[in-house]
């Protein structure tokens, strides 16, 4: 088991399932331990890893290394404790692993949640200029276009702008042909910038086309 997961190194895991053995039944107090050599054999830890496992759990009670006579079992009931101490550890870790599990997936979601309102803006904003660049143009029954056709007008070329519709009374006309003629009162539903739209507004206000 990694650091990362219990929050342990491994010397103190080895020191958890020695307590663990103890508290089972495993090993009894008073029975001697493998030596070192041994136990570093069956974690496929060194001696040194065991040497300090073996010291964690002295320090506490649990065992005693005795010189000449190796590792001696010394309480069950400091086993219990050490046990006990650490399964709280191991919650509030386990706590804190949701906790940071949690968080990161926020953040994921906040940072999807942010891109996709970003498309959403970028969307909004793009529909909001498109609709900016459509005006109605009320067509004046003196105007010079009066009885001309679009294509006779020549809008597009001499403003830039373009005509995609006529208002006509009750009827509207989509993408008006180029050989109708431009009546009174006609709305014309123009596209273009803002210069375009003035220039139209300027050019059908004209009573007479300049030669």
């Amino acid at each position: 088991m990694q650091r990362l997961d219990t929050g342990l190194s491994r010397y103190e895991q080895i020191a958890v399932d020695i307590a663990q053995k103890i508290v089972n039944g495993k090993y009894k107090v008073g029975q001697k331990l493998s030596g070192r050599s041994l136990l570093a054999g069956t974690y496929n830890v060194s001696p040194e890893t065991i040497r300090r496992s073996i010291a964690l759990l002295q320090n506490i009670g649990v065992v005693e290394a005795v010189t000449g006579s190796g590792i001696i079992v010394k309480s069950t009931g400091l086993a219990h404790e050490y046990l006990a101490e650490y399964n709280e550890r191991r919650n509030i870790i386990n706590l804190r692993n949701r906790i940071n599990d949690m968080l990161n997936k926020r953040r994921q979601l906040d940072m999807e949640l942010e891109k996709e309102l970003s498309k959403l803006v970028e969307t909004a904003f793009q529909k909001s200029s498109i609709l900016q660049q459509i005006e109605e143009v009320p067509l004046p029954t003196e105007s010079w276009m009066i009885g001309r056709t679009i294509a006779d007008a020549n809008i597009r070329t001499i403003t830039g702008a373009t005509v995609v519709a006529v208002n006509r009374g009750q009827e509207e006309i989509f993408s008006p042909p180029a050989e109708m003629t431009l009546q009174g009162n006609d709305i014309l539903v123009i596209v273009g910038t803002g210069g375009a739209k003035e220039r139209v507004k300027i050019l059908i206000n004209k009573k007479t086309m300049d030669k």
